[in-house]
């Protein structure tokens, strides 16, 4: 009981052991400390349900490619995927300069499989990069001489093609841009 709160009433309460929480209107009101701990624990515990609610309610991460990325094999900095290790480059560089750097690393511009294109997209983020698809006249050809047969549309008439948003996007060669490597992962 709070000295000075309440009345003569709330006092007498308070003398024989009996309290309202919550007492007649123009009767006055005391705190106990017991009640403000009981009140804070029940907040809490209300906060955090709610907490506990929200989580599991929230939109749940897509579920993986029915094949799994495998590292086992695949360089560090590299993702596994249908035996082809995959480089994902942060450096930027011309067409050229991508087959050059992915030659250093004992790889080339990747060449892209209609079956791997939703993995491409969703481990891509908001990026083109270059693959080894390039025109030669009227005809699109991999690096691996390979000509390019994929229903997934190239858009534009320029020489050199980069993976862009759900599609391919053929821009000039010298257009400074990340590479995507490609390389047949190591036997286990």
């Amino acid at each position: 009981c709070s000295p000075g709160t309440g009345g003569a009433a709330s006092r007498a309460a308070c003398a024989s052991g009996s309290q309202q929480l919550f007492p007649a209107p123009g009767k006055g009101f005391s705190c106990h400390p017991v009640h403000i701990l009981v009140l804070i624990l029940l907040l809490s515990l209300l906060l955090a349900l709610a907490v506990a609610l929200a989580v599991q309610s929230a939109p749940q991460v897509p579920a993986p490619p029915a094949t799994p990325l495998l590292v086992l094999g695949c360089p560090h900095g590299w993702v596994g995927y249908n035996g082809v290790c995959y480089y994902f480059s942060r450096d930027q560089g011309t067409w050229e300069q991508g087959q050059e750097r992915c030659s250093e690393l004992g790889a080339s511009l990747a060449i892209v499989k209609d079956e791997e294109m939703d993995l491409f997209f969703l481990l891509r983020g908001n990026v083109d990069y270059w693959v080894g698809l390039r025109r030669w006249g009227e005809h699109l050809q991999w690096g691996d001489g390979s000509s390019f047969s994929s229903s997934v549309p190239v858009l534009g008439n320029s020489e050199c093609v980069c993976l862009a948003d759900h599609k391919f996007r053929s821009v000039p060669c010298s257009n400074p841009q990340p590479y995507l490597c490609s390389k047949a992962r190591a036997p286990l």
